[in-house]
């Protein structure tokens, strides 16, 4: 039997997202243990994929969610300021979230 190949993985806390009209990479990162002057997020890994892969996957992620927030009556309710600083309006949060386009 061949030997398996050991599978790296990583914490993350943190994310940035490029692209061009081809296609994007994530990169992930962790921020540092004890924040301060001259202290940034170490990146830990990137993942380069086609806009049909992040539809996918996105698509995928958030139906994932909502599933588990139905079936176990809880929220993974977002801060104000989260989506404030990443440009999201309330509002547009909501109405993805309550979507029911999502076929669980």
């Amino acid at each position: 039997m061949p030997e398996e190949k050991e599978i790296p993985e990583y914490f993350s806390d943190q994310f940035m997202l490029a692209g061009g009209p081809y296609g994007a990479v994530i990169s992930f990162a962790k921020g540092p243990a004890e924040p301060g002057p001259g202290r940034t997020a170490e990146t830990v890994a990137r993942v380069r994929m086609s806009y049909e892969h992040i539809k996918t996957m996105t698509f995928v992620l958030a139906r994932h969610v909502k599933k588990l927030e139905r079936e176990n009556a809880i929220s993974y309710p977002i801060p104000p300021k989260i989506l404030s600083g990443l440009g999201i309006a309330k509002e547009d949060w909501d109405s993805f979230w309550e979507s029911s386009n999502f076929s669980l």
